[in-house]
């Protein structure tokens, strides 16, 4: 029986066009054995990982082992890539889903010619104090080392990033390439385990891409049948390959995953000319091959032992002796594989100056967005857009910024099926997709994505979007804010990685109304305050809304954007400029007694409070503070500008929880259970957090205060 088994030559059941262009006898021809030169790569990468694993006592080299014949298909045979220039906008990205197997990539990178991965480096794998924090083999990759094209670790997350990369990758290629000149070329390809394939953000993401029919995406299974609690018929017995094949993929089977290069590296030839169909590539391997705990969920986690060591270097042949050998007629193998990446790098820089000649003004702009040089001229639109005066919810005046903005700025833009609500569809754009009959605005250049109910799915694979270059595409997401829990890991990885995307959340507070509790996040905001290398925003009207954006645009990194549905007057004071600081006083008074702190859509509530307050003879400031992390970076004198620390109360209010205000306010007037179920204009008065009641509790509050400072008297809710 052959290793490599392909199925019955299909139809594309939507265009009609062969599945493939080589015909499937061809592809199996060419399973013959791997060179003897492969071969030995293999067992060297696998006496690498043993050693690697072995220094410090810990490493994760089962899957690693498994996979040597995948990887050694992948970089010596398949992969377009210049190591003299990792971030060369063409290459063809790498993600490992099963990210714990990330000494396996280091070790490609060293064999491969990248300057960073040197043998040093690899030795600090594992290192108690990552060689004094310097080490680039981190437990798993971390992208902004050289070569590695995602920060993966949470199961399931990489297979998102890398259909957001076969988007973005997709949505270049029909806006750019041409006849005879096809400057974006690259593909996506990405390594899954067992434990991805049960993630909810994996089966979310591969459904889509199905939909999408993404063939620049191709998906290689590594499986080896173990998780780390045991073999996965503990809880899943699926059959992965008619799952696949009903969510629209084309799939191949490798049955000897264990040695044979050939056959891997046919398949993946193979995938390189399939059409209207992602690829999906399920090669049988054994984890932890050879040693004493080959096929056991002890082998995902381990050092193995001086005795496998030995045992193993024998019988692959190599040097028991030695730790860390890389042979010299393997040296000699890989040495080429730089001169190689250049060369082709060079091709497409000829490719792309006769392009140029051709086709000028296309290729600027391509230049442009690849270059991770991205256009600024967001900034003076952002400074020249009039916000609306008429009362508005916060979301519609975002809406405005954010359709103003569309051709300005490279989004790639979707909903999780809200677009009505999220306001992301207010004007039509083109979908982005293959032909649809249900929806005739749909192509490939377009960039508004229906992700369809994905949450998470779409928040990684906005992430997968942002990494694959810097600055190309500006993704967003957008959703009800509550259901942005779902995709928090995907927000959180994003931050980790400093990725560019903006998350829109619409329907941010109690005021919500009739959907109820299970819709009003008042407890949300403060997960996405506390995250670090976060922009948590939530502007007070239409001017902070478009503040809103200049933030989020201007921020190298991830920002959540919460917005109110209700609607809200244009107020007195705000600024798009000041709240760049994250926080700034909107009504000053110099004889003050209280200052009202707010945010969002219950700004304006606290400016009425504060105007009854006076009207009680009690002066108040009122400061907004749409971004509590861009105030913490100010130095202290503007922090002490906007919140003296002078004895005077601060009362701070947002309908949510308090959970986070005591470091600013004195006091809090806020959300301490889940909301309710009410029409959206009877909930504020159920809760009493209405003007009136604000000014109310004030009151009370100044009555009890008696006159003392009061910071030195313990914060509390009232």
């Amino acid at each position: 029986m052959p290793s490599l088994i392909l199925p019955e030559a299909r139809t594309n059941y939507i265009n009609n066009e062969p599945s493939t262009k080589h015909q499937l006898g061809e592809v199996l021809r060419r399973t013959t054995n791997a060179s003897e030169e492969d071969t030995k790569t293999v067992r060297t990468i696998r006496g690498l990982v043993l050693d690697c694993c072995q220094q410090w006592g810990i490493g994760h080299g089962g899957s690693a082992l498994g996979m040597a014949p995948l990887t050694t298909a992948l970089w010596r045979h398949i992969l377009r890539y210049d190591p003299a220039t990792p971030n060369w906008a063409d290459r063809d990205r790498f993600v490992l889903s099963n990210g714990h197997v990330g000494l396996l990539q280091y070790i490609m990178l060293h064999l491969a010619g990248y300057e960073a991965w040197t043998m040093e480096q690899l030795k600090g794998y594992g290192h108690p104090t990552a060689l004094d924090f310097e080490s680039l083999t981190k437990t798993h990759p971390e992208i902004e080392f050289d070569g590695l094209d995602m920060s993966t670790g949470p199961l399931g997350q990489g297979v998102a990033n890398a259909v957001g990369m076969a988007i973005a990758n997709m949505n270049l290629r029909k806006t750019f390439n041409r006849d005879g000149f096809e400057v974006v070329r690259s593909r996506i390809y990405c390594t899954t385990g067992d434990a991805c394939l049960q993630e909810g953000p994996a089966l979310e993401a591969i459904s889509l891409a199905g939909r999408l029919q993404l063939d620049n995406l191709i998906l290689i299974y590594d499986n080896n049948g173990i998780q780390s609690d045991g073999p996965i018929s503990l809880t899943f017995d699926e059959d992965v390959n008619s799952k696949m094949r009903a969510c629209g993929w084309y799939v191949m089977e490798i049955r000897d995953g264990n040695s044979n290069v050939t056959a891997i590296r046919s398949a993946l030839e193979h995938a390189q000319d399939s059409v209207g169909r992602p690829i999906f590539i399920n090669i049988k391997t054994i984890i932890g091959i050879d040693t004493t705990l080959a096929g056991t969920c002890k082998a995902h986690h381990t050092a193995f032992g001086e005795e496998n060591i030995e045992s193993c270097k024998k019988l692959w042949g190599l040097d028991a002796t030695k730790t860390h050998d890389v042979p010299d007629d393997i040296r000699e193998y890989w040495a080429d594989m730089p001169r190689i990446g250049m060369q082709i790098k060079n091709d497409w820089e000829c490719l792309l100056d006769k392009y140029a000649e051709k086709y000028p003004e296309l290729a600027e702009e391509f230049r442009e967005r690849i270059n991770e040089m991205p256009s600024l001229a967001w900034k003076q639109a952002l400074l020249d857009f009039k916000a609306s005066a008429k009362p508005l919810p916060i979301r519609q005046a975002s809406a405005e910024v954010y359709d103003y903005l569309w051709d300005t700025v490279p989004f790639l833009a979707g909903s999780a099926d809200l677009s009505e609500p999220n306001f992301t569809l207010r004007v039509a754009k083109t979908a982005f997709g293959p032909p649809n009959p249900d929806n005739a605005n749909t192509s490939y250049t377009g960039r508004y994505i229906h992700y369809g109910t994905r949450e998470h799915g779409m928040m990684a694979i906005a992430n997968g979007i942002a990494a694959y270059q810097k600055g190309t595409f500006i993704p967003i997401t957008a959703t009800f804010a509550m259901f942005q829990l779902y995709g928090a890991s995907a927000i959180r990885m994003g931050a980790l990685s400093k990725l560019q995307v903006i998350h829109i959340g619409t329907h941010d507070s109690i005021a919500e109304g009739a959907c109820g509790p299970s819709h009003q996040p008042v407890e949300v905001i403060n997960l996405f305050r506390s995250t670090p290398d976060l922009l948590h925003i939530r502007p007070g009207d239409a001017e902070e809304a478009v503040g809103a954006w200049m933030m989020a645009l201007g921020f190298q990194g991830p920002s959540v954007i919460g917005l109110n549905r209700h609607a809200v007057p244009l107020l007195s004071g705000t600024s798009r400029d000041k709240m760049q600081h994250g926080a700034y006083v909107i009504h000053e008074d110099a004889a003050y007694k209280v200052t009202l702190i707010s945010t969002g859509g219950d700004l304006y509530r606290a400016v009425e409070a504060a105007g009854l307050l006076k009207e009680s003879g009690v002066s108040a400031r009122v400061v907004s503070m749409p971004c509590m992390r861009r105030f913490e970076q100010q130095d202290e004198a503007y922090q002490r500008e906007i919140l003296p620390w002078d004895g005077r109360p601060v009362v701070s209010f947002e309908a949510m929880s308090t959970h986070g205000w005591a470091k600013y306010a004195s006091a809090s007037i806020g959300q301490l259970t889940f909301g309710t179920t009410v029409q959206a204009d009877a909930v504020y008065p159920h809760f009493k957090m209405t003007s009136e009641h604000i000014f109310e509790r004030v009151m009370v509050y100044l009555e009890d205060l008696e006159g003392k400072n009061a910071h030195l008297v313990p914060w509390k809710n009232i």
